[in-house]
Order: structure tokens, then C-alpha cells, then sequence
């Protein structure tokens, strides 16, 4: 097999690929047109041939992809990309897995650029810098003792949304006098008229007024530089980008107001360099992006091949795990080709309540009550999504101790409102502030949620009842109970069922096996990464809670959570 990789820079206008060795020399390359609307799945479609035109024999180990916005921490998703019609948490990383069969790994393409020029660039003597990159807006690296840097949500390194001027030009980060905001190249056109290059012939020209801009520019540049200086001490800052080719014109004044505004002991041995490889920077960076998926794969990349010798149950459980991961990429396939057509719908709908605003009520009735569902639709593909990344281990869990009484009470806030407009009763014992529950804090909040809107969506009258308790065995039971028949819960087919688990749980009259519904799929993945668990039971009602019910009865429907008490 051939020893390289493929790097891909993912533009709004064209697609750049390269077959990189160990050394950073590439091979070959090719460049494409970005297909137009730039759709998800036209983009796949297009990067797809092209690495098939690139690599004809499979032999490249492994794919990096530099995308124009952030990915996830585990580079697996595209958060958002930038001049990239309909992208929002799309799993690339995924989709070229299942299509190429090539381990696949993302970063945000200023990443990329900062990684490629530490690799074989101007940053190539360092193993502590900076890259700010000068375009229409304003991207930044960092990269700190050889690692990238890209914080705990892998959206760091936003260098241009640092603040400048509290009470400077609004940004669209929602940020106000944010360093892109003076230095960038649509800051330079607002303040000037003219582009970075017509400015730079002006002052090579001699022309004061150019010089005298770039002399400010320099300024403004130094003080947001000398914040970072600060923070991050280090051995270099590189300038990247279009405006770099004016370097000659501002550098000096940035060195000047560093030396005002940086003590020495923080700047010592400090070099500012322009960044090398232009263009090229990003497709070098997800080269060797990919190298470092090959040298260190994360926990959520295919799992290499059993070693000779490998037990049945230790093979059982990789094909377990290879099929867990292939589940998980195919629901968040799916949940993203229907979210499109979705959001169109929502689009249409809202387009005619629009047209329908002088229309009696009862007119426009049923197309606010489908806007309503397809909105509540969406929000569960959005859920899938979420779940899908926790079972692909692309998305782990924040366990740190919460307060129990305080989560229930931001559910409170949450669903009370929801229950007095359908005229139900909703009522949340809240426990002792002291009992803290090992979770993650937005996690369980929806479940809570989840879990208490699907009776106040169905029910038209009567109580809902929330209580807690502590067992012996440092776990916390949340139950919810209500007036609904145990069916009420239950989906027609036999297809989804809660996943078991070997935890121990208190006994309950009468256990259910009855196959659960989606929403209750989703509650018990997330509990699970919460090394929790999920029950539907039917119990006794809670005392108190048989003159709340209507008509009274013995025994109420209950979902259980169960969760670790932290020590």
C-alpha cells in the first residue's frame, strides 16, 4: 500500500485534493468546482469521484478534510459551514467513512492552514504559535507544544472574535468591536473603499494617506496580537491570508505596539513571520490532519483488525461495537437527509400563515397545528442526531456532580407552562438540595423534559406527578407518574425496546416488556452514556397522588430514572 494520505480543503467555490507522504511532499493533486447549490449530499457526491479520481486503487490510509466553519471535538461533524448551502451538523466524517472505507477526520480549514504551516511552513521550527489569517474575515490557529488547539467543543481558536473595542462595529458573532471587525478585508473596504492591494500601491507609492492607514492598521492588529501574546506565550505569530502580502506596510507597527504593550519576560524570543504555503496552507494542514488520525486514531474510528488469537467473546464484542457504530452513522444519515425537506415544509407553511394572517382563526388553524408538528419533528431528528453521536462515541457525556433539586427545577421552568395551558396539574416534589446526581447537566435536563412533555401532550386533563427517592445503594430514582394506561406508552410494532442493563434496580409490581417509542429510545441512550437507566413500570401510586389522579385508582403508569449519587 502506498504510504500517504489525502487532504481535502473543503471551499465555497472549489474543492482541493493532494496525496501527501509522511514528509508533507505531495504526489498529486486536483482541484474541483464545489457543486452549486453547495447540498450536503451534491458535496459528498462530487468529494467522493474525486478522491476515486485521486486514489483509483485505494491506496491511501486515511482522509483529513479541512471545512470553511467549526467541526466537533472529535472531528467527526461539520457544525456549520460557511458559504455552504444547508449545512448544519453534518456527519462528513461518517459519510466518507461509508463511502471510501478510509478512517476520516475534520477541522476547521484555519486549523488546517496553522497545522500545515507548522508541518512544512513558516512554523516549521516552532512547537508553540500562533496563525492569524487576514481574509474577508478573520481565522486563526493555535497550536501549543506540537498539538492543535481546539478547545473543549473543538470550536476554539475563533482568534477574530476576540474583543477590541467593547463599543465598536457590531459583528455578526454578536459580538461588538471584535478584531475582525479592523483588520479584515471587508473592514479595510467599509473604512476605505479600496481593496488591501490597491492600498499597498498607494503606500509603496508613497502615498500618506495609504501609509498612514496601515500605520493604524498595525496598531489595531498589536493590541488584539498582544492579548494573545499574553495568554499564550508563543515562540511565533504567523500572518496568513490576503492582506499578508501588505505585511511589509503594517508589521513594523505591530512590532512597535507590542513592545508598549507586552513586558518583555512574555514576548522574549517572539518572531512574527508570513505564513508560506498561501493557498496550499489548508490541503497541507488535513494531510497531516490525517497522519495524525493514523498515528493516534480517536476512540470513535473503525476498529482495527482482531489479533491473532482473539477470543469469541473478545470477537463478539468488536463485531458488537463495528455494528453499534454503523447503526449510529446510518441514523444520523438519516436524520439529516430528512431534516432538508423538513425545514423546506416548515419553510412552505410559514410562507402561507404569512398569507393567511387576515384569515379567520379556524382557517389557519390546521396549518399552524402542522407547522407545530413538523416543528416537533425536527427537533426529534435533531435528538436522533444527538444520540447517534453518543453511540458512535463521536459525543461523550460532561458527568460532573448536579444538584438534583436544581435540575428539576430548571425542568420545571421548562414544562409548567406547557401544563397549565392544556389544563393538567403538574406537580415536582423536589428533593433534599444536598443529593447530587453524577450527570451531565443539559443531557438530563431534556430527558426530564422529554419525559414529562410526552403526557402533557396527550393527556386532556388530570395530574401529572414527579417525586424522587434514595436508595441504600447511592442511586437516585426520579419517577414520573400519570393517569395514562400503560399502552398509552407503547408503539403498535415490536421493533424498539428498551436496552437492558445489569444494574440493580427495586423491585416493581408488575414489570413491562412492553416494546418502547422513539422518544423513550432516546431518554434511555443518553441515560446509558449517564451510566444510568431507564424504566417504564406499572406501581402503586405514590401516596398523595391518588387524590390528585382522577379517577382514582391503585395503580398508575411510571417511568423510572435511575442515576449514581456522587460521592
Amino acid at each position: 500500500m502506498t504510504d500517504e494520505v489525502i487532504g481535502i480543503d473543503l471551499g465555497g467555490s472549489a474543492i482541493k485534493l493532494g496525496r501527501f507522504d509522511r514528509s508533507g511532499q505531495c504526489s498529486q493533486s486536483l482541484t474541483i468546482p464545489t457543486p452549486q447549490p453547495a447540498y450536503p449530499e451534491a458535496v459528498l457526491a462530487a468529494m467522493v469521484a474525486a478522491i476515486a479520481q485521486l486514489d483509483p486503487d485505494r491506496q491511501c490510509h486515511a482522509i483529513g478534510v479541512g471545512t470553511p466553519g467549526p467541526a466537533d471535538a472529535a472531528g467527526r461533524v461539520a457544525r456549520v459551514a460557511i458559504n455552504l448551502t444547508g449545512w448544519r451538523d453534518v456527519p462528513l466524517a461518517d459519510w466518507l467513512e461509508a463511502k471510501t472505507g478510509k478512517p476520516t477526520v475534520l477541522a476547521n480549514d484555519a486549523n488546517c492552514a496553522g497545522l500545515g504551516e507548522y508541518w512544512i511552513g513558516a512554523g516549521k521550527a516552532f512547537q508553540n504559535l500562533i496563525l492569524l489569517t487576514l481574509g474577508t474575515g478573520v481565522g486563526g490557529a493555535i497550536v501549543l507544544n506540537g498539538e492543535l488547539f481546539t478547545g473543549h467543543q473543538g470550536t476554539g481558536a475563533e482568534l477574530g472574535l476576540i474583543t477590541l473595542n467593547p463599543d465598536g462595529p457590531n459583528c455578526n458573532s454578536g459580538n461588538r468591536g471584535s478584531l475582525e471587525q479592523y483588520v479584515s478585508v471587508q473592514a479595510i473596504r467599509r473604512q476605505t473603499g479600496l481593496e488591501p492591494h490597491e492600498l499597498a500601491g498607494r503606500a509603496q507609492a508613497g502615498d500618506r494617506e495609504a501609509i498612514a492607514f496601515w500605520q493604524d492598521y498595525g496598531r489595531y492588529l498589536g493590541a488584539g496580537l498582544a492579548s494573545l501574546v499574553y495568554v499564550l506565550t508563543p515562540e511565533a505569530i504567523l500572518i496568513g491570508g490576503g492582506v499578508s502580502a501588505s505585511a511589509e506596510f503594517f508589521l513594523p507597527t505591530v512590532w512597535q505596539e507590542l513592545e508598549q504593550r507586552v513586558l518583555p519576560s512574555s514576548r522574549e524570543g517572539l518572531q512574527i513571520l508570513t505564513a508560506h504555503l498561501g493557498n496550499q496552507a489548508g490541503i497541507v494542514g488535513a494531510a497531516k490532519l490525517a497522519w495524525q488520525h493514523v498515528d493516534h486514531p480517536s476512540p470513535s474510528s473503525f476498529l482495527p483488525p482482531p489479533p491473532s488469537g482473539c477470543s469469541p467473546l473478545e470477537l463478539s464484542y468488536r463485531l458488537a461495537v463495528e455494528m453499534v457504530q454503523f447503526k449510529a452513522g446510518f441514523l444520523a444519515r438519516t436524520a439529516h437527509e430528512l431534516r432538508s425537506p423538513l425545514n423546506s415544509v416548515i419553510s412552505v407553511q410559514q410562507l402561507i400563515l404569512a398569507d393567511l394572517c387576515e384569515s379567520p382563526q379556524e382557517e389557519r388553524e390546521f396549518t399552524i397545528q402542522a407547522n407545530l408538528a413538523a416543528k416537533r419533528m425536527l427537533g426529534l431528528l435533531d435528538e436522533v442526531i444527538a444520540v447517534s453521536k453518543t453511540e458512535y462515541g463521536s459525543a461523550l457525556p460532561d458527568l460532573q456532580p448536579l444538584s438534583l433539586a436544581e435540575v428539576l427545577e430548571e425542568v420545571h421552568v421548562l414544562t409548567h407552562m406547557q401544563a397549565q395551558n392544556r389544563s393538567l396539574k403538574l406537580i415536582i416534589d423536589f428533593p433534599d438540595p444536598a443529593i447530587t446526581v453524577l450527570a451531565d447537566r443539559r443531557w438530563l435536563k431534556q430527558v426530564l423534559v422529554n419525559l414529562i412533555e410526552t403526557p402533557i401532550g396527550l393527556m386532556q386533563e388530570g395530574s401529572i406527578w414527579v417525586t424522587t427517592q434514595v436508595l441504600a445503594s447511592k442511586q437516585a430514582i426520579i419517577q414520573i407518574q400519570d393517569q395514562r394506561p400503560i399502552e398509552s406508552w407503547s408503539e403498535p410494532s415490536d421493533l424498539l425496546q428498551l436496552s437492558s442493563t445489569t444494574a440493580p434496580i427495586p423491585p416493581a409490581p408488575t414489570r413491562s416488556l412492553r416494546p418502547m417509542g422513539l422518544t423513550l429510545l432516546v431518554c434511555q441512550t443518553l441515560l446509558e452514556q449517564m451510566q444510568g437507566r431507564l424504566e417504564l413500570i406499572q406501581t402503586p401510586v405514590t401516596p398523595g397522588l391518588s387524590e390528585a389522579i382522577s379517577p382514582r385508582r391503585d395503580v398508575t403508569t411510571c417511568i423510572q430514572c435511575q442515576l449514581s449519587i456522587s460521592s
